[in-house]
């Protein structure tokens, strides 16, 4: 079978990269000889290896069978297969190469290439890098550009929350110093920002800075129900901690109603303002609080902090029987997170009842974990609810 030098030259690479070493004597290839044999169960030849490797002269063309030995030895189904990967690779190259002349922005292709094999963390955090890149350029038509990249990213999808929410921890920082309301303006109808930043990191300590200010912009921006619901749901959540009752209800009452429940985080959020601010019928968490199965540890992310923060014990204690948060186990570490957060629910109650020995031995364990920046407000609210008891 015919095979050109370049696929000849690159086939040999592939061959002592599968060996680990260089094949430069007739030790080598009998010793590789055994190695190929013993891998794939084929019979190969010393001398066969020679003439591949140039070790001695060979102007003929190898049996096919014998490349397809060698290809499989390589990682590869035939020998065909791995010439159609190097011709592939030598067409990207070729490719990039003329990209470069005719000044197309290489970046931006590669990751739409690697996001339409797989979205993958690899792929997302790439964009990811070289979107701070162009921010920090000041280039906003290849930010806006290199953001559209991701737009197959569905952060709805549960599947794709963790590579969502790093994606977001690393870029929303540097996002949220953006002044300049015309890009704002762009970022949040052009691309994928509202749904892919925003709303996975969530510093509440900055409802005054940077976030609050992206945040307003979104409603008067957008007009999702989901986006006006998280909008209204924070800016009340800020006026209720605040003491100005009037405003938090005011914003409760510009949410959207639906009859499908919003995101978990969200739906949790919401449903504790209600609790709050509409009347507390009664401190049994059925009436209030109906998280969906399996979504407990993130419905009551966002209420935990609150009924701490306003004395509901007779709540938080319901809430942590009924549904057995304590014993929920996590999946990943956002779920890590959140668990650990119900370990400082679990700490101010202790110290409520009296209990402060087993108060500070599980507040002990829980601060000393590593929160995201988005759970560090809340967090460190809860700690120090916990010590202003045990201190009393």
């Amino acid at each position: 079978m015919y095979i050109t030098q370049a696929v000849l030259h690159n086939f040999r690479k592939a061959i002592t990269n599968a060996w680990g070493s260089p094949v430069t004597s007739q030790r080598d290839c009998i010793q590789l000889a055994n190695h190929i044999t013993e891998k794939t169960g084929r019979k190969m030849a010393s001398h066969t290896l020679r003439r591949f490797f140039g070790l001695v002269s060979f102007d003929g063309q190898f049996r096919k069978s014998t490349l397809d030995i060698l290809a499989q030895y390589a990682g590869y189904g035939t020998i065909e297969e791995l010439i159609d990967r190097l011709k592939n690779e030598e067409d990207l190259v070729e490719l990039l190469v003329r990209l470069q002349v005719e000044n197309v922005d290489i970046d931006e292709y590669y990751i739409t290439r690697l996001m339409e094999r797989d979205v993958s963390m690899e792929a997302v955090m790439m964009a990811g890098h070289m979107i701070i890149i162009r921010l920090e350029q000041g280039d906003q038509d290849r930010v806006i550009r290199l953001f559209q990249t991701i737009d197959r990213l569905e952060t709805k999808n549960l599947q794709y929350w963790p590579i969502s929410y790093v994606f977001a921890h690393y870029v929303a920082p540097k996002f949220y110093e953006v002044e300049d309301e015309q890009f704002i303006e762009r970022l949040m109808t052009e691309t994928n920002y509202l749904d892919s930043v925003l709303s996975f990191f969530v510093p509440l300590d900055d409802m005054d800075g940077g976030f609050g200010r992206h945040i307003r912009a979104m409603l008067e921006l957008s007009q999702d129900d989901e986006h006006q619901a998280f909008g209204h749901s924070l800016l009340a959540t800020e006026a209720l901690q605040s003491g100005d009752q009037d405003l938090a209800e005011a914003h409760l009452d510009e949410i959207p109603q639906r009859e499908a429940p919003y995101f978990s985080i969200l739906q949790g959020r919401i449903d504790a303002l209600h609790f709050l601010l509409k009347g507390k019928t009664t401190t049994n968490a059925s009436d209030h609080f109906s998280p969906l199965p399996n979504e407990e540890l993130f419905y009551f992310k966002a209420i935990l902090p609150l009924l701490i923060q306003f004395g509901e014990t007779d709540m938080l204690e319901d809430i942590l029987q009924r549904h057995r948060l304590r014993s929920v186990r996590p999946n990943h570490w956002m779920e890590e997170s959140v668990k650990k957060q119900i370990e400082l629910a679990t700490s101010w109650l202790l110290a409520v009842r009296g209990k402060k020995t087993e108060s500070k031995e599980a507040l002990e364990q829980a601060e000393a974990f590593p929160f995201p920046r988005d759970y560090k407000g809340a967090s460190n609210a809860m700690i120090e609810a916990t010590r202003l008891v045990l201190n009393h």
